[in-house]
């Protein structure tokens, strides 16, 4: 199928003034062009930019949105088009017309002849995610966590205020709010907008230091291990002991690999032996949770192939670049656990093949992402991280002496939060043990 060309038109910004030159698209059929659905998500279909004073919106011009997956067809006519009823539905049977004139036959439904026709921007925008199941209590969750992004930003280019809001909105820094911040940052950085990237990356940076979440967050950057290790019976007990499908799809993400046969074998066993000793509910909640399980494995099993696909295309693109740091600095989103198990498999493959070359190029960039990940950290957290990897009390002094202006009561508040919430026993006993050195060290140049 082709796909739809936009049309250029000539404009004048309404700021200075000045002649803007700018492409519309009248037609968006994400069933042609799926990347065009998230810029239009966000707001960045039919944008006017004036290369003079630098404002930019949206050009008030009529779009059409047609999602075949969902059987949706949705169109808005700004009011500022000045578009009568007649020459609204001539546009709107026009550009239906596009659609049919290439679509194959046991695809033009019914759907196509009714379109919704919403009364703002807005709107689309709710119709097209209320149509992927998204309610509207998501959607407002979601303006909310924008609106205090937005907010937070406000604080940080005021300087000293944003200690002050984070800690009155702690609660609502959480993981959906890091996960908004991390796509944010990817998409203006797609879109070439380097200088909002890098204020997010700095508010990121900022409630990473601030915010509970964002501590507990750094915890597991310094290392947290897995979960303790768990027999078959335990995991099936842990299991029936939840109360929502959410906490059992946390759980069997810690132990997927002991969701195996033997472990559906034991459930089975104990699902038989409750039928036929009579134990109704106990066979239906077993029987209830073996369905569960299987929902939720298959989810994550695609998911894990998917994020493996995607960590694979993106190591062979940087193998492919003379240059890598661009690259790794402009997708740092995406380099997760997939990825370094992707880099590891690569590594076995090339020692067992004698490819000392490519172990090398290998080890080169997991070197170079690792330590531009780690320029990502607080200044704080990467301290700590010296610390932790010191081989001795007179390297840990050292380090503290060259980060001085870093080691005060907050450092040691932040190493007795991170000692608490790591998992790694070892990794905690070190962090209390540090914590007693750096109390010492206080104390001593107080007394100086």
């Amino acid at each position: 199928m082709p796909k739809l060309a936009s049309q250029p038109v000539n404009l004048s910004c309404p700021v200075c003034g000045a002649p803007i030159q700018a492409q519309v698209q009248n037609l968006v059929d994400v069933g042609l062009e799926p990347e065009l659905k998230g810029q239009l998500l966000r707001g960045r279909i039919n944008v006017a930019h004036c290369n003079s004073c630098g404002s930019e919106g949206i050009i008030a011009a009529p779009l059409m949105y047609h999602d075949p997956d969902n059987e949706l067809l949705a169109v808005f006519v700004p009011p500022e088009s000045q578009l009568n009823d007649t020459d609204q539905q001539q546009l709107i049977g026009q550009l239906t017309n596009v659609i049919m004139s290439y679509l194959p036959p046991e695809e033009r439904k019914g759907y196509l002849l009714l379109p919704q026709v919403v009364l703002s921007y807005e709107r689309l925008i709710e119709t097209i995610l209320q149509a992927d199941g998204i309610t509207p209590e998501m959607i407002a969750a979601q303006r909310d966590r924008l609106d205090l992004i937005d907010r937070l930003l406000q604080a940080q280019a005021d300087g000293e205020t944003l200690p002050a809001v984070v800690d009155e909105v702690d609660e609502r820094v959480d993981e959906e709010l890091f996960a908004i911040l991390a796509a944010s940052i990817q998409a203006h950085q797609q879109e070439g907008q380097m200088e909002r990237a890098q204020k997010l990356e700095e508010l990121r940076g900022h409630l990473l230091e601030l915010s509970t979440y964002g501590r507990q967050l750094a915890a597991r950057m310094l290392g947290a291990k897995e979960h303790p290790p768990l027999s078959h019976e335990e995991l099936l007990e842990k299991m029936l002991a939840t109360d929502t499908d959410e906490e059992l799809s946390v759980l069997v993400g810690w132990y997927r690999s002991g969701v195996d046969y033997s472990f559906y074998q034991l459930l089975t066993e104990r699902m038989e032996a409750a039928d036929q000793e009579g134990r109704t509910q106990e066979a239906n909640e077993l029987r209830e949770l073996r369905e569960t399980l299987l929902t939720i494995t298959q989810q994550l099993d695609e998911e894990a192939q998917e994020a493996l696909e995607r960590a694979s295309e993106l190591l062979r693109a940087l193998i492919d670049t003379e240059d890598p740091e661009p690259l790794i600095r402009e997708r740092l989103a995406e380099f997760d656990d997939a990825f370094f198990i992707v880099l590891g498999a690569n590594l076995q493959a090339a020692e067992q093949a004698n490819r000392e070359d490519v172990q090398e190029q290998l080890q080169q960039l997991g070197n170079m992402v690792l330590e531009i990940a780690q320029e990502k950290l607080p200044p704080e957290v990467r301290l700590i991280r010296q610390l932790l990897v010191a081989p001795d009390d007179a390297e840990v002094t050292a380090r503290l002496e060259e980060n001085a202006s870093l080691v005060t009561e907050d450092l040691l508040l932040l190493m007795r939060d991170l000692a608490n919430d790591v998992e790694d026993e070892p990794t905690a006993v070190r962090l209390r043990q540090l914590v007693e050195q750096v109390e010492a060290w206080l104390r001593e140049h107080a007394e100086q």
